[in-house]
């Protein structure tokens, strides 16, 4: 499913709302800028679709023992349910996000430890790709968006958590080799991947957070 096109409806048909809303734009993780349409369904809830994209990164180092090249990409929209308890701004939030957010660390060579046993990658592969799941659960609170907000520029802000793992896909060409002495097995691969995934997020869940501007009409 296209994230694009499931935002752009659910933006589309919260527009068709007699009661005024707000377009929003503003930076924050993963991606690193969102846009956004959030309309006031009564006194105290509303709604939101906000898509957010622009991270892509790319880095050399040692990962776990490996010598690689680790790269991060990620995008996120999301629909979302405003509930704001008290008079103001304060809001707590529920919502789904789709995520397109991908890890992938290719090993570049040279001298490692699998799982504690050393080898030399030359000529080797050992290339772990890692991804968040396609739609995950999203729980937070916010300020901004209320009911009885006047018209023109405000503030809005968001910070919450949605629920998942990573994946983890292995490729390489070490298994079953053997490097002065110690023959790589399928326990090594999975114990090296096992600590490769955990270090990119040993929780359940990854951290969502946005600050931007919005404009009432």
């Amino acid at each position: 499913m296209n994230k694009n096109l499931v935002v752009l409806a659910v933006l589309f048909g919260l527009g068709g709302v007699a009661q005024a809303g707000d377009v929003f734009g503003g930076v924050g993780a993963p991606g690193l800028y969102s846009i956004g349409y959030a309309q006031p369904m009564g006194s105290n809830w509303g709604l939101r679709g906000e898509y957010a994209a622009g991270l892509s990164m790319s880095k050399d180092g040692v990962q776990s023992g490996i010598s690689a090249t680790g790269s991060l990409k990620a995008s996120q929209a999301g629909v979302f349910a405003d509930w704001f308890p008290f008079d103001g701004g304060f809001r707590l939030v529920g919502g789904l996000t789709m995520n397109d957010i991908k890890a992938e660390f290719k090993s570049v060579g040279g001298s490692a430890t699998i799982n504690g046993k050393p080898v030399n990658l030359t000529g080797e592969t050992f290339n772990v790709n890692l991804t968040y799941p396609n739609s995950t659960a999203y729980l937070g609170l916010g300020f901004g968006h209320q009911s009885g907000q006047q018209s023109g520029l405000g503030f809005y802000a968001d910070l919450g958590v949605t629920i998942g793992s990573f994946n983890s896909d292995v490729s390489t060409s070490v298994l079953n080799k053997t490097y002065s002495g110690y023959t790589i097995t399928q326990t090594d691969i999975d114990a090296q991947t096992k600590t490769m995934r955990d270090s990119i997020s040993s929780l359940t869940v990854l951290p969502r957070a946005a600050i931007g501007l919005t404009y009432r009409y």
